[in-house]
């Protein structure tokens, strides 16, 4: 593949309206690029077959490998004492896709002689792509820092892993109490009450120690606290949300974001069958994925209670007072009054789905008998429906989220697949 510039190797002017001692002026508009070169694909594939029943029943088995070196990217940016901001093109690393894919499919079985016979197929098929090589100016401007507001993430591209990985914090729930009712105890009464699973916004140990301050007093949970006032330096109350401090530093910031899933499924495929009775005719599709993770932001807007928008019913059940026990954090307007809506496990689910793409009932009438008595050739009535069904876990509309690109693939809310039903005549003169 070569850039998708012409020319990179040259030096090239342009003009503008400014004049010095009325002579137009002309400046360079690029940077030459003398060590660019094409985008290179090296692959292998192998195949096998396999007849069995004198080839009534087939398989074909594919195991590939691509390796693409000298990717191509546009936009590179390079430091600004070179007089430009970027490269138009530039090589900035190799990427590896290998997998596999199998086939299976059947000519006409005989399930009950001259009655029942049945036309299947199957595929299943999986595909782990790997960044070998990146450039370090690539790596750290699509690795940027995470701001810490609401509904953002941080998107990693690591070499050695998968593209499409989803990265945020771990959700534990809602914190029952408020900071003050546990400080007030005594330490009985905060030992019973950690013991009894009970929770409220205090820094613990790796092992569910209180940690203290140099005044004796329970270390308060904080949300990007920072010594010179730059953080949010929010601190957690009752009814917000439990995020997993992976330090144990009693301070939830980038250092507790951890790897939640990938975006990409382990396998993908789909079957289908064709029934058929006498003159009935049953046609069916299906399609499906699994072990894919979406970041349902969908979800997470009709969940955050931070505005006037419409609301999911989830938020019902909202943390309205202490001792309440539920996973939805308490009700507050405004997008910096609470961090309750931070990426999380909370709103990363499971995308496997399994589909009816398509189903079709058709009856055929007796050629010779719609001869006879209409003059017909051939006379078919059919019924079809798309998209009938689709199974899935997932609490979106439609877990058929697309996929492929360096981050998490996410659900903004698009509009789900429609449901069609079709009736028709099929007429041969």
């Amino acid at each position: 593949n070569p850039p998708g510039s012409e020319g990179l190797m040259y030096n090239k002017y342009g003009t503008n309206s400014t004049n010095y001692n009325g002579t137009q002026v002309m400046y360079p508009t690029n940077l030459k690029l003398t060590e660019i070169s094409w985008e290179k694909l090296k692959s292998w594939n192998l195949r096998f077959e396999l007849g069995l029943f004198e080839d009534i029943v087939h398989f074909d088995l594919n195991i590939y490998n691509r390796k693409t070196s000298d990717l191509l990217n546009s936009g590179v940016r390079i430091p600004s004492s070179t007089g430009f901001s970027s490269l138009a093109w530039a090589n900035v690393g190799d990427m590896e896709n290998k997998g596999w894919e199998l086939n299976f499919v059947t000519k006409k079985i005989d399930i009950l002689p001259k009655k029942f016979q049945i036309v299947g197929k199957f595929n299943i098929a999986q595909n782990v792509n790997e960044i070998t090589q990146m450039d370090a100016s690539v790596l750290s401007s699509l690795n940027g820092d995470f701001n810490y507001n609401n509904e953002t993430w941080m998107s990693r591209v690591q070499i050695g892993n998968a593209l499409g990985g989803i990265y945020g914090f771990r959700f534990k729930g809602v914190y029952q109490y408020q900071y003050e009712t546990f400080a007030d105890m005594s330490d009985a009464e905060r030992a019973e009450f950690l013991a009894s699973g009970k929770t409220a916004p205090v820094a613990l140990t790796a092992d569910g120690r209180v940690i203290l301050d140099d005044a004796g007093d329970p270390v308060r949970m904080m949300y990007n606290y920072t010594n010179d006032g730059t953080g949010k330096n929010y601190k957690f109350k009752g009814g917000d949300a439990i995020y997993e401090d992976i330090n144990n530093d009693g301070n939830i910031n980038a250092l507790d974001i951890v790897y939640l899933g990938s975006s990409l499924p382990k396998l993908t495929g789909g079957f289908g069958f064709n029934l058929n009775y006498n003159r009935w005719k049953l046609n069916a599709q299906f399609n499906y994925r699994l072990g894919n993770k979406i970041l349902n932001l969908a979800r997470l807007d009709t969940e955050a209670m931070i505005n006037n928008n419409n609301q999911s019913q989830a938020v019902n059940y909202r943390w309205r007072k202490e001792g309440d026990i539920t996973n939805i954090p308490r009700a507050m307007y405004g997008s910096g009054t609470n961090y309750n809506t931070l990426v999380s496990d909370r709103f990363v689910e499971d995308g496997s789905f399994l589909r009816l793409n398509y189903l079709q009932l058709s009856y055929s009438f007796d050629p010779k008998a719609v001869k006879k008595a209409i003059g017909l050739n051939g006379l078919r009535f059919y019924a079809s429906a798309n998209n009938l069904f689709c199974l899935t876990k997932y609490t979106g509309v439609d877990p058929e989220i697309g996929y492929g690109s360096y981050g998490a693939a996410t659900d903004t809310g698009q509009t789900p697949r429609s449901k069609s039903y079709t009736l028709g005549i099929t007429v041969d003169f």
